[in-house]
């Protein structure tokens, strides 16, 4: 099977038709998808914490996450990645509990060279 790498737009579908039987264009459709993800997880983090730190009255932040049909814990981790990565293309590849755990890493941790029993 030959791979072609397609460069296109996604086109958003409802989600009661049916998905496109051509592997190709499905990996390519989860492909925009995931760098959608991550690069909406670092952008939400970055306007939240906007927010919190120049737009409410103290207090009101949690009220406001709530009208957003956002927790702290999670608004927190939006933070916490945003602030830990001002490279956007890692964050394009990870979700926001693989790049939150890397974020919560001490530093010197996340710098060091780890090693895997298998090499």
């Amino acid at each position: 099977m030959e791979r072609k790498d397609i460069t296109q737009q996604v086109v958003e579908t409802p989600s009661d038709q049916p998905l496109s039987t051509d592997l190709t264009q499905i990996t390519t459709e989860i492909k925009s998808y995931q760098s959608i993800a991550g690069q909406s997880i670092f952008e939400i983090g970055r306007r939240l914490k906007w927010v919190k730190e120049h737009d409410l009255v103290h207090g009101e932040y949690i009220n406001w996450l709530s009208s957003i049909n956002m927790d702290d814990s999670q608004a927190r981790k939006f933070i916490k990645v945003s602030e830990s990565f001002s490279n956007r293309s890692t964050s394009n590849d990870l979700g926001v509990e693989a790049l939150y755990q890397i974020a919560t890493l001490p530093e010197e941790e996340r710098e060091k060279l780890h090693r895997l029993e298998s090499g």
